[in-house]
């Protein structure tokens, strides 16, 4: 069985909280281990707070994140007006710190949602940015 679901968004920080809203019970309908639902949060939100903080969206059209899962993947499309940036291309690890008095805010989106997915794909269609992450429920 495959369950799906779409939530749009304002591209300001205040409105990331709709992503929870529509992780939360789909998370209980697909019976995912509270580690997975952790990691498609936690991409979820590093990826559009980076789309807010960064890519510089007009405002003109809502941040988009369509979400479906069946018995063994979950696949995420997230679809944003801001300015072209492809997370798959080589954008670097963020540099390791030995303290937390050394570490800097930032910088840690794109590295997390590459090592919580198993498979990242980015287009540029009209003047959006189209990522999908790809996302296996076990190993």
């Amino acid at each position: 069985m495959t369950i799906s679901a779409s939530v749009e968004f304002n591209p300001v920080v205040e409105e990331i909280e709709a992503i929870h809203r529509v992780i939360g019970p789909m998370s209980e309908q697909g019976e995912w281990t509270p580690d997975v639902t952790y990691q498609i949060e936690l991409i979820l939100e590093e990826l559009c707070i980076n789309v807010i903080n960064h890519g510089e969206p007009d405002g003109s059209k809502p941040i988009k994140v369509e979400i479906a899962c069946d018995e063994d993947l979950i696949t995420i499309h997230i679809l944003d007006n801001g300015k072209q940036f492809d997370p798959t291309s080589d954008v670097g690890t963020p540099e390791k710190v030995q303290s937390i008095e050394e570490s800097t805010i930032g910088g840690w989106g794109v590295h997390l949602a590459r090592v919580f997915s198993d498979e990242m794909h980015y287009q540029r269609i009209d003047n959006m940015n189209h990522l999908t992450l790809v996302k296996r429920r076990s190993g």
